[in-house]
């Protein structure tokens, strides 16, 4: 399973990157690991704040810099998991409070998934290595997606690192993995309960294995000896594994799903139902005895039973530690397990954002083609020579696809966690290319390559830095306007410059209807006060913001005198997959180009109307004419 050399301690006569490579493998991965690891931290921190606040990312820094402040109240599944706050909260205390500082976090998980690779470099090989985290640090959608102040950056950070951990165990069990993986999946609660789908991901996969497994030890005859196996791992290997290992994960999950239709079931019942298929076809293939000896049952017997205990006392306490807000309130340990699975619960029914099951088929493939591509071909060739690790990133990117594309909501945000195993499958297929590097028509092959590593580097930049609040990126979709972003920077310039005369601060009410982004914007703001436009309650200010369409008729009395404005608070685009059926070619050749939309009608906004006062306009002439 070891793919990597010893290094060589000779000199580096006549030196060159090759001859490096050569000579020092493993240093020279790490040195390119690392650069990609700069350069990614780099490209997510250029123009970090320019980008207005997107409503889900002022929430979440809101939310963090109220546990700052210690007016946090604790867990609400609305707003997922408090890990996210607790650590975004820190990196205001260190660094201060700010547009920069409130997606770190982000930043920063981003920049975790392009090292992560590395501590599989064994099992993947250089290449594959190389290429997993290069489509993590320049991805289209990987850079878009870790440079959101949402908690999509970190549930993918936490779940590739659960895969990390979930391969090295089961190549070499270590006594404290079980507990590393138990700090995680506790963390991954404590973000987002997306986790359930990681659960049930990794449970279906090793159930499979050990159902393969029963029946290769069963058939011994039907099964290859893998020679990259390691001798005490758990690595299944043989080519036929696939051929028993797809049926047994597959039949369960279409019987599970087709009863879950049939009785029109909720997702939680699907999953039981599955899961408990699944126990029943691994004790059918073998007796109690026989488990007990598959090689996945083995790795975990190679920890000892306090080590087991350890692992649970880990996910119990930092689970705990994170819902009852360290520890201040108790009935967060119990909304923990039991909130979240509601919320969700109730979530598929919903079905936010209308998306139809194949909106991941439109998005992934229109910025990822490349990783598409090379995906499809590393699959290919994990199914002609499996691997253990091979068959994982298999199962997890299928799996993930199917189980996103399932889930009733889906956004674009949620197209991270499919491209994480993508980009390993996408290594695969790199790998593929270059051991026939010397075949006829791989010269052409490499020039097309070239031209579409060449696009989606271009892609990856209009999306990140041109069109980074475009809501005709499928990416964005909606987003706040920059003319909103003038407005709040109007009132800070002027609430200064009243301050700074004697005259007091620059009062503002803002529309409850409108509080996101505006609890964001305007924390802590000394001349803040909010209205409800309805009952025209507390209206009377230098700067009003109300919802377009609100009830001003009945607030007209204080604003008589106001100059109002009515402003784009949101743009957005609904793209209609399902009615998008003339001009097929032609329409999506026009949003590629320049994204030109095929529906005009598509586009829209949410408005809100700008109030200033005679005194407000006053100010502005003045400072206006103090330079």
């Amino acid at each position: 399973m070891r793919a990597t050399t010893r290094e060589r301690d000779v000199p580096l006569e006549g030196w060159s990157p090759v001859e490096f490579w050569r000579r020092r493998p493993e240093t020279a991965l790490a040195i390119a690991v690392g650069a990609m690891a700069v350069a990614g931290l780099v490209l997510r921190l250029v123009e970090l704040a320019e980008r207005p606040f997107h409503h889900d990312e002022s929430i979440d820094a809101w939310y963090s810099w109220r546990f700052l402040e210690d007016t946090y109240e604790g867990y609400d599944p609305v707003y997922h998991g408090p890990l996210r706050f607790y650590l975004t909260a820190a990196v205001f205390w260190v660094f201060g409070e700010s547009h920069t500082t409130a997606r770190m976090v982000a930043v920063l998980a981003g920049v975790g998934m392009i090292v992560l690779p590395w501590f599989l470099r064994r099992s993947l090989g250089p290449v594959v290595t190389l290429c997993a985290s290069a489509v993590l640090a320049f991805s289209p959608i990987a850079l878009y997606m870790t440079r959101l102040g949402r908690e999509d950056a970190l549930t993918a950070f936490i779940t590739l690192a659960m895969m990390v951990v979930v391969v090295r165990f089961l190549d070499r069990p270590r006594l404290l993995l079980p507990a590393l993986f138990a700090f995680l999946l506790a963390a991954g609660f404590a973000v987002k309960e997306t986790t359930f789908i990681v659960v049930f991901i990794f449970g279906g996969f090793l159930l499979a294995l050990m159902g393969e497994q029963a029946v290769r030890q069963a058939y011994p005859a039907d099964s290859e000896v893998n020679p990259g196996a390691e001798p005490g791992g758990a690595e299944p290997g043989g080519a036929a594994g696939w051929s028993w290992m797809l049926p047994i994960g597959l039949v369960p999950m279409g019987i599970a799903f087709g009863v879950s239709a049939y009785y029109n079931a909720e997702v939680f019942v699907t999953l039981g139902v599955y899961g408990v298929l699944m126990v029943m076809v691994v004790l059918m293939l073998a007796s109690p005895r026989e488990i007990w000896d598959l090689p996945v049952v083995r790795a975990a017997r190679g920890v000892p039973g306090w080590g087991w205990v350890l692992a649970a006392a880990v996910f119990l306490f930092f689970f705990a530690l994170w819902f009852t807000v360290f520890f201040a309130n108790s009935e967060g340990f119990m909304d923990g397990f039991t909130e979240g699975i509601t919320y969700w619960r109730g979530e598929q029914d919903t079905n936010r954002g209308s998306e139809p099951w194949h909106y991941y088929l439109y998005t992934i493939p229109l910025y990822e083609y490349l990783v598409c591509i090379l995906a499809v071909i590393g699959t290919l060739h994990v199914f002609r020579n499996p691997t253990f690790v091979g068959k994982f990133m298999v199962w997890t990117a299928v799996a993930s696809w199917f189980s996103y594309s399932w889930a009733s909501e889906r956004f674009p945000w949620l197209a991270l966690h499919i491209l994480v195993p993508m980009s390993f499958l996408a290594g695969y297929g790199v790998q593929v290319l270059w051991r026939v590097r010397k075949k006829m028509l791989m010269p052409a092959v490499w020039v097309v390559l070239a031209g579409l590593v060449a696009t989606t580097l271009f892609f990856a930049w209009r999306t990140n830095y041109v069109n980074q609040r475009d809501p005709r990126e499928l990416l964005t979709q909606v987003h706040t306007t920059d003319d909103y972003l003038d407005t709040v920077e109007r009132i800070e310039a002027l609430n200064v410059y009243s301050k700074s005369i004697g005259e007091g601060p620059v009062t503002v009410a803002v529309d409850n209807a409108i509080s996101v982004p505006n609890l964001w914007y305007f924390r802590g703001y000394e001349g803040l006060r909010w209205t409800d436009s309805a009952s025209a309650q507390n209206v009377s200010a230098d700067f009003v913001l109300a919802l377009a369409g609100s009830n001003i008729a009945g607030i007209a009395p204080d604003l008589a005198d106001h100059q109002t404005t009515r402003l784009p608070l949101r743009d957005w685009w609904a793209p209609q997959f399902e009615s998008y059926h003339d001009g097929w070619f032609s329409g999506w050749g026009n949003w590629l180009v320049d994204r030109e939309v095929w529906n005009e009608a598509t586009l829209g906004s949410t408005d809100f109307d700008l109030s200033v006062s005679p005194r407000a306009l006053d100010l502005e002439a003045r400072m206006g004419a103090a330079g």
